[in-house]
C-alpha cells in the first residue's frame, strides 16, 4: 500500500478544515470578509514594501493615500483587477487595526506609497487615534471605552 498523494493530502486537509473538525477538535474558521481583507493586505505589503508593513514597524499614511492607491493601481496591468479591488477595500482593514492607531503619534512622519515624507501627525490626528484604539481595546474586552483626557505622547527624536 503505498502513501497518499500530495493532492489526496492537501484534499483531505481542505475538507477537515472545510467542515471545521481536524483531529476530532472543532477548529473555529475565520470568517470570509477577514480572510479576504488580510489576502489584500498581504498584497499590499508585496506591491508596497516601502509603504505596508508588519505590525511592528507600521508608520502613518499620507492622507488621501486611498486615491493614490486607486490612481496608481488603475495604471497597472501586471495585477488583476479583482487583486485591485481587495487591496483599495483592505486598506480600511489595516489603517483600522490597533498596530496602526498605536504607531499615530504627535509628530510621527506620514509616508506616501513609495515610503517617501507626506506630512506629519497632528496633535487632533492623535488624539483621534487614541480614542479610536481604547474604543477598539475596550470592544475586544466587552465593556464601554474610557476615553482618557490626556494627550497622546509624541515621538522621540
Amino acid at each position: 500500500m503505498s502513501n497518499p498523494s500530495l493532492k489526496e493530502q492537501l484534499q483531505a486537509l481542505s475538507i477537515e478544515t472545510r467542515s471545521g473538525v481536524r483531529d476530532n477538535k472543532k477548529v473555529q474558521q475565520k470568517p470570509a470578509w477577514l480572510e479576504y481583507a488580510q489576502y489584500g493586505v498581504e498584497l499590499l505589503k508585496a506591491h508596497y514594501p516601502a509603504c505596508f508593513k508588519e505590525n511592528k514597524d507600521i508608520r502613518p499614511l499620507k492622507i488621501g493615500i486611498k486615491q493614490d492607491l486607486i490612481k496608481h493601481l488603475s495604471a497597472r496591468e501586471d495585477v488583476v483587477v479583482g487583486d485591485k479591488a481587495c487591496m483599495v477595500s483592505s486598506l480600511a482593514y489595516y489603517v483600522n487595526s490597533t498596530a496602526y492607531y498605536k504607531n499615530i503619534v504627535m509628530g510621527a512622519e506620514r509616508i506616501d506609497l513609495e515610503g517617501n515624507s507626506a506630512g506629519l501627525v497632528t496633535l487632533e490626528e492623535a488624539n483621534y487615534s487614541l480614542e479610536r484604539c481604547q474604543a477598539k481595546l475596550q470592544k475586544k474586552k466587552g465593556s464601554k471605552p474610557k476615553v482618557k483626557s490626556h494627550s497622546p505622547i509624541s515621538q522621540e527624536s
